[in-house]
């Protein structure tokens, strides 16, 4: 029969570390790493290119167009509006709060009164305040439109996170791109990059789509 250790008193026994436990860990945490960097990678290259394009023929159509709000000059609502012009979808939504001019309500007037398009053609949501509010919150505008198929306007540049928010707040509503020209800076590729691998981190925006 072994004798058991002499324990001391006052001497507090130590247990090792289950070397098994690290080691899992520290490859679970380096897989995460390198994952995260993978996908931050993957970001990088979808930010200010178009997939999914609405524009795939001369006649294409869909059910109605949402814009989302951000842009100077009524840039992303002109896009919208030739689409509709041009007969290839019979409403425009507007998301956005905004800040003066730039608010969804604010934007329809102004088309209305400069483009010369009915407001009865413009769908408003006033309370958004970010990408994930606007497909949110217009979500439920689409839906009871019957909206099923809608062409989704944004800068080239923000257009990669709006499809991916749109995949992952709004189904089961289909959505194509149709994008308003405008710069790729170094700022705004940096920028989306972040912003999009956030929200798909938070659940706002589909890892895939």
């Amino acid at each position: 029969m072994l004798a058991s250790p002499l324990r001391l008193p006052g001497v507090v026994s130590v247990r090792r570390p289950n070397r098994t436990l690290i080691r899992v860990v520290v490859i679970a945490v380096s897989l995460a790493t390198v994952g995260l960097i993978g996908l931050a990678g993957l970001d990088y290259w979808r930010v200010g290119r178009i997939s999914h394009s609405c524009q795939t023929h001369a006649k294409w159509q869909r059910d109605a167009a949402l814009v989302l709000s951000g842009a100077p000059a009524l840039r992303r609502t002109r896009v919208a509006v030739r689409a509709w012009r041009g007969g290839h979808l019979p409403r425009i939504f507007i998301s956005g709060a905004g800040s003066g001019g730039d608010n969804a309500e604010g934007l329809a007037r102004q088309a209305s009164a400069e483009l010369g398009v009915p407001a009865r053609v413009f769908t408003t949501e006033r309370r958004a305040t970010s990408t994930a509010d606007n497909l949110a919150f217009s979500c439920p505008l689409l839906r009871k439109a019957g909206a099923t198929h809608v062409a989704l306007v944004t800068d080239r540049w923000h257009m990669a996170r709006a499809m991916a928010s749109a995949n992952a707040l709004c189904p089961p509503v289909k959505f194509c791109a149709l994008p308003a020209d405008s710069a790729l800076t170094p700022h705004h590729h940096r920028q989306e990059t972040l912003a999009l691998l956030v929200y798909q981190l938070t659940g706002n925006a589909a890892w895939f789509f």
